[in-house]
């Protein structure tokens, strides 16, 4: 192998192990973070159930994560279509309802459920409406993100769906929305009247797995060009001393 291809050899091979280093270790923060994240969520969770909108009124945050038990009542004639779903291995939309807490404005979305759909886009033509009158929901609050492509609403069959809940269109589309939305508990008999979704796992998630797939990968390759270079090496020493 001459001079020049070595070279060349050697810087890939410096790129690639720096590469799957920078990338091992960029799995490893996002495991730090989740495990940071997870512990702000479990206590949240050991917290008794906030009552809203009592402790509301006196000035508390509603926590990631914690349980609430919500008074008031539901108004279906703004809720909102999640597509892009998968409920028990098929696919399916989210429904998002307003619910209007009692004695103000404030408006807590609440996710009633899934229905099955086709395309994971197209809600069928009749959703069952929550309950009707004052109620009592419970279930966790999750923090409402405010994403850069507003949830990225789509509009198919008359019909607009979004990928993600954003706070910035929820609170266009009724003033006193509150920063969390509700993953109510229940199901098809309960206020919702929908197959509830259950919350996400807490868990480490692939990061630990990622970063070791990409560690290994970085070892492989600096292992496959020590092996190339030192045989290369070999070779060029015996040609030296052939006669």
């Amino acid at each position: 192998m001459s001079s020049i291809r070595r070279t060349l050899l050697l810087s890939l091979i410096v790129t690639v192990v720096a590469t799957t280093i920078a990338l091992g270790r960029w799995q490893l923060r996002r495991l730090h973070d989740r495990r940071a994240s997870n512990a702000v969520q479990r206590a949240a969770m050991a917290l008794p159930p906030m009552r809203l909108p009592d402790e509301l009124a006196q000035g508390a945050p509603i926590d990631s994560g914690r349980r609430v038990v919500a008074h008031g009542h539901f108004d279906a004639a703004s809720q909102v279509i999640l597509r892009g779903r998968v409920q028990n291995d098929a696919p399916a939309v989210q429904v998002v309802t307003p619910f209007v807490l009692d004695g103000s404005a404030d408006v807590l979305w609440v996710l009633r459920g899934y229905v099955p759909s086709a395309d994971a886009v197209t809600p069928p033509d009749s959703i069952p409406l929550p309950a009707t009158g004052e109620l009592s929901i419970d279930g966790i609050a999750y923090a409402i993100p405010v994403t850069p492509d507003s949830g990225r609403p789509f509009v198919h069959n008359g019909t607009t769906s979004w990928q993600r809940l954003d706070r910035g269109q929820l609170t266009r589309l009724r003033a006193g929305s509150l920063p969390v939305y509700l993953l109510l508990a229940g199901g098809p008999s309960g206020a919702g009247r929908l197959a509830a979704v259950a919350p996400p796992e807490i868990n480490d998630g692939p990061h630990l797995s990622y970063a070791i797939q990409w560690f290994g990968i970085g070892l492989a390759v600096f292992l496959f060009g020590v092996i190339v270079l030192w045989r290369d090496g070999r070779g060029s020493a015996r040609l030296r001393e052939a006669p």
